[in-house]
């Protein structure tokens, strides 16, 4: 099912999928042969998909689009968890034994599952479902020209969660809305001798410390990838402000732990927040739970603006391909996808995933708002998307971030400066990119 609020990277956003088709041989893929995915009598046309979501959801999508539709009829099937998904598909392909549609998803598959042949362009046949969506949604859909998937209801972004009691205890009205109040409030909200800081900046080498760091990149207007996807483009002014203003906090102003609180299976330091040691965070919904369960007074507010004037997120999404098994197949399948787009099943996918819309007409339909009725910082999070951010979807993305997200933490333990980081970073990743890994 798409990728929920409660996914977040590395393992939460399904990066696992891209380490399992790294080690496939694109040439065995694209010797695969098909086999007939789909077929049935008196004119009605069948057709399979495969999910990593729940099995009520599964149940309830096939009911529902089966009792509304005549012609076409669909069969769904668990086929694993989401971290498993990739590695089904590739064997699949290999065997000729993929189904029609796969939901659910990580976008980053798709420029490697593509080298079969087997995944059909989408431009055309969902093209006013597509244009419905976020456009920050929009731009990780496509490869190379093609849209090679279509993003579902359920995706996930984050925000900043502030700790109320401490922000009064400091005289602090509200939260920041600028980085640079940010800066001055970590400040004003830490107290070494309790061993307390303002805010938590991630440390280690996951892909949750680029994909957090991202958003702020974007928030002073920089760009992670040229806009020919050729080479990178984090090395600039605005990557090395960026940088600067996470390395400052933590060595500078001390305003933020020089330990990680990431925990095996959660690399954002959550922990940190929960166990009262730092003021603020930047999270996703998939925090609001634990950080409930420790009886933290938190609220959850926009991510300030960097000095392009805008607070931007980074946000995870779950999309659906079509596999090719010839034309009325093909059509059956994008009928169902077209389905899948509109804004009640979209809201529905949203609302049982507990996640985020991946389309503003989503806001409006009851399961969302019911939704949002239910939770406060609800239309917080939902309201970041507007601006937000996806992972570009090109094969050598896994490289790209882990470059990145080594050398900043070598600029937040002070080996090195935030320019020497960024361009450490950027001849490694500009060298997978013309590698293509």
């Amino acid at each position: 099912m798409p990728t929920s609020t409660r996914t977040a990277p590395s393992r939460r956003l399904r990066r696992a999928g891209a380490v399992v088709l790294a080690a496939v041989s694109v040439a065995a893929l694209a010797a695969a042969c098909s086999s007939s995915g789909s077929g049935g009598g008196g004119g009605v046309q069948t057709i399979t998909f495969w999910s990593s979501g729940q099995q009520k959801v599964i149940t309830h999508l096939q009911q529902t689009f089966n009792a509304s539709h005549k012609d076409v009829q669909i069969k769904g099937q668990y086929i694993s968890s989401s971290d498993d998904l990739a590695a089904k598909e590739v064997s699949a392909i290999k065997s000729g034994t993929e189904p029609n549609v796969v939901i659910g998803q990580d976008p980053s598959t798709l420029p490697l599952l593509a080298e079969s042949g087997k995944v059909v362009d989408l431009t055309s046949a969902l093209k006013s479902e597509t244009a419905a969506l976020y456009p920050g949604i929009r731009s990780a859909l496509t490869y190379k020209g093609q849209q090679l998937g279509f993003a579902l209801g359920g995706v996930g972004d984050y925000a900043l969660f502030y700790n109320k009691d401490d922000f009064k205890a400091a005289g602090i009205s509200a939260p920041p809305t600028t980085w640079t109040q940010l800066e001055a409030d970590a400040k004003q909200l830490t107290d070494p001798s309790k061993d307390r800081y303002g805010i938590y900046i991630p440390l280690g080498s996951s892909e949750w410390i680029s994909y957090d760091w991202e958003g702020l990149l974007a928030s002073n207007g920089g760009s992670l990838l040229s806009p020919d996807d050729k080479s990178v483009a984090f090395d600039s002014t605005a990557g090395v402000d960026a940088l600067t203003s996470w390395v400052n906090l933590v060595r500078k102003d001390k305003a933020a732990p020089m330990n990680s609180y990431a925990q095996a299976g959660s690399y954002d330091g959550a922990p940190a927040f929960a166990g009262n040691k730092v003021a603020m965070i930047v999270e996703g919904q998939f925090a609001l739970e634990p950080f409930r369960s420790a009886k933290v007074n938190f609220g959850v507010a926009p991510l300030p603006a960097g000095t392009a004037g805008k607070g931007v997120t980074n946000i995870g999404i779950g999309v659906a391909s079509v596999f090719d098994h010839g034309s009325s197949a093909n059509t059956a399948a994008e009928t169902f996808l077209q389905w899948l787009g509109q804004p009640a099943q979209g809201a529905y996918l949203t609302a049982s995933s507990s996640g985020l819309p991946s389309a503003p007409n989503q806001l409006s339909q009851p399961a969302v708002k019911k939704e949002a009725a239910a939770d406060p910082t609800y239309k917080v999070f939902a309201a970041q998307l507007k601006s937000g951010t996806s992972r570009p979807t090109i094969p050598a993305y896994a490289s790209v971030s882990q470059a990145l997200s080594t050398q900043i933490y070598a600029a937040l333990r002070g080996t090195v400066t935030p320019q020497q980081a960024l361009q450490k970073a950027a001849a490694a990743g500009n060298k997978a990119l013309k590698g293509g890994s």
